[in-house]
């Protein structure tokens, strides 16, 4: 289906095949494998009412049905609009009759979108074009869109009542060029910090480093001179703390003064970063680390959390937990609470970025370049970025917390407001505002580097479950 077989390649060089721009959408079941294995008369059924309600909206969106061989459907549309809007009708539609399901008994669909030109031949579809909608398909969360960069520039000024999340560059085989890819916010907000647009030109080059020394803290900072110089801590000076057995582990940290925030001039800067504010912390605790699938499910385990997030099949244990929403975080915090006698909460907004940063004003905490083998995003150098990773797979930062950049984007208590004016200047929590959406701080996995800076932030839908949002704990002392 994705390539042409040698014979009609050999008819294209004598020129009876059709060729023509198109967009082109491909859709896939999520985790189909498993929902057979549990019910496979159900599954089937259930393949075969979804698929004609796909086919109906194709229909109704001016789509055409090019083939649905097993549990995918391919489909060629004339316009990049057409197939957008149409795959945010299949989704909604789809995820109002899921929600009516057992969450074991959902099926979910992933679309890809592309355009790009194709060869036709008796009514099948073929050529690179249809590969990157396949690639594209993979790339998405269950229920999610993924489309090219071709499709969104054609799109975003359009589509007006959802954001586009920027998902980096991909190779995909047997293409010699990346192709750049956004997933869809179907929640119908378009939060300032998805809005994805060409990153800004490079504009100032930092290298100064200073050694900072915490008072108090019994931290010790050096600099080490390599490409990516790194910030050391006395891990041995680090508190760590844990409130009962299946509490995280917590880490002190002694409160101070910092400047939140990001100058225009800085790299990647949004908007949203600003003004630059002096902001007081007080002393408080912080997850040592993203609380993790283990600890999510002993939550489910007592009946707490009711919610069992999927994996996407990358194992659950010591990877850090996703697809938990704002709403659903507040359920666990609640069973930590109750199990330790102290209050669990999220982070503020202002003391997240004060743990992140550790004392330090650079993009990242150990600089401002990427560096190698320091986090999972799609322009830094030596780790996967096509997935999480196990929670303290990398460096710690100054204060001795994993993970402050990649792997997942963490919640945070603050209420979602497109700029810090008129924001505390305490470290309290923001809780004005838009409070439908909530303050997402530090990237994740197979994002580009900008957008895992110390100062990156980005509101999301407090209902949202993704593939890229996770979240630590705090507590006061």
């Amino acid at each position: 289906m994705l390539a042409p077989p040698p014979a009609r390649a050999q008819r294209l060089m004598g020129g009876h095949l059709d060729r023509h721009i198109a967009a082109i959408a491909f859709a896939d079941v999520s985790g189909y494998s498993r929902l057979m294995a549990a019910s496979e008369e159900g599954t089937v059924n259930r393949l075969s009412a979804y698929r004609r309600i796909i086919l109906d909206l194709l229909v109704t969106h001016q789509g055409r049905v090019v083939d649905t061989a097993g549990d995918s459907v391919l489909a060629e549309f004339a316009s990049p609009l057409s197939a957008v809007e149409c795959a945010i009708a299949i989704q909604k539609e789809l995820a109002t009759r899921n929600a009516a399901l057992p969450e074991q008994q959902r099926m979910e669909f992933r679309i890809g979108i592309n355009l790009s030109d194709v060869l036709v031949d008796g009514g099948r579809i073929y050529g690179d074009g249809v590969n990157v909608a396949a690639r594209l398909e993979g790339l998405a969360e269950p229920g999610g869109i993924v489309i090219s960069a071709s499709v969104h520039d054609q799109v975003a000024e359009k589509l007006t009542e959802v954001a586009f999340e920027s998902l980096g560059r991909h190779r995909v085989k047997n293409i010699p060029h990346s192709i750049g890819a956004y997933a869809i916010n179907l929640h119908g907000v378009a939060a300032p910090g998805l809005l994805a647009r060409v990153p800004p030109p490079a504009r100032y080059a930092a290298a100064a480093f200073a050694v900072l020394l915490l008072a108090g803290t019994g931290l010790w900072l050096w600099l080490r001179p390599t490409a990516a110089p790194m910030r050391r801590v006395d891990l041995g000076a680090v508190k760590v703390v844990r409130d009962c057995p299946a509490c995280p582990e917590l880490v002190a940290l002694p409160g101070g003064r910092f400047s939140m925030g990001s100058a225009e001039a800085e790299e990647g800067h949004r908007s949203n970063e600003g003004p630059v504010r002096s902001v007081t912390v007080k002393p408080f605790l912080i997850g040592h680390y993203e609380v993790t699938f283990a600890q999510w499910d002993t939550c489910v385990a007592e009946a707490a959390c009711r919610h069992t997030p999927n994996d996407r099949g990358w194992g659950r244990g010591t990877r850090p937990v996703i697809y938990v929403s704002w709403n659903d975080v507040q359920g666990y915090l609640a069973w930590l609470s109750q199990k330790s006698g102290k209050r669990y909460r999220l982070p503020s907004d202002a003391e997240w970025e004060f743990a992140a940063r550790a004392g330090t004003a650079t993009r990242f905490w150990w600089g401002d370049s990427p560096g190698e083998k320091l986090t999972n995003c799609v322009d830094c150098g030596g780790a996967d970025s096509s997935r999480t990773m196990p929670v303290g797979s990398f460096r710690p930062n100054p204060f001795g917390l994993h993970d402050v950049h990649g792997n997942v984007a963490e919640w945070t208590a603050d209420c979602w407001n497109g700029s810090y004016a008129g924001a505390p200047d305490d470290g309290s929590a923001w809780l004005v505002g838009e409070c439908g959406r909530r303050v997402v701080r530090g990237g994740a996995w197979g994002l580009r580097s900008q957008e895992l800076r110390s100062a990156y932030r980005s509101g999301d839908p407090a209902d949202l479950r993704s593939g890229r949002r996770g979240f630590r704990v705090a507590r006061d002392p």
